[in-house]
């Protein structure tokens, strides 16, 4: 990161990788990489390996780190807003066919494949 007259920091580079989020897993961390790529942002996943060495080492170090172009930056900040405002809003709902219950962003049934309704609770 450069600095300007005024000792405060610039912008990034417009292709240099910048740190958006850091997903609790992997399985979030996809979720977060699926909707950027439906926008056309490309991303990088840093440490998703690590989430095979959970106990060996801290927790907190667990995390998956998405990084985006620093060109993509607020898009993907916007996309992210959207993402987290849906998590909060939307409750967790039970499979009819089996009663699994699933997170708010799956829309199949992690258990049984179930494709979720409108009945869906």
């Amino acid at each position: 990161m450069h600095k300007n007259n005024l000792n405060q920091p610039t912008t990034s580079e417009p292709f240099s990788w910048v740190r958006i989020y850091q997903a609790a897993n992997g399985l979030e961390a996809n979720i977060i990489k699926g909707l950027l790529h439906t926008a056309g942002i490309q991303c990088q996943l840093q440490g998703e390996l690590l989430q095979g060495a959970m106990g060996e080492i801290p927790f907190e170090q667990t995390g998956v780190d998405i990084l985006v172009y620093a060109l993509k930056e607020r898009h993907a900040q916007e996309i992210l807003v959207n993402y987290r405002q849906v998590k909060q809003s939307a409750p967790d709902w039970v499979c009819p066919s089996c009663s699994e219950l699933n997170g708010p962003t799956f829309e199949i049934c992690w258990s049984c494949r179930t494709v979720k309704n409108d009945e869906s609770e």
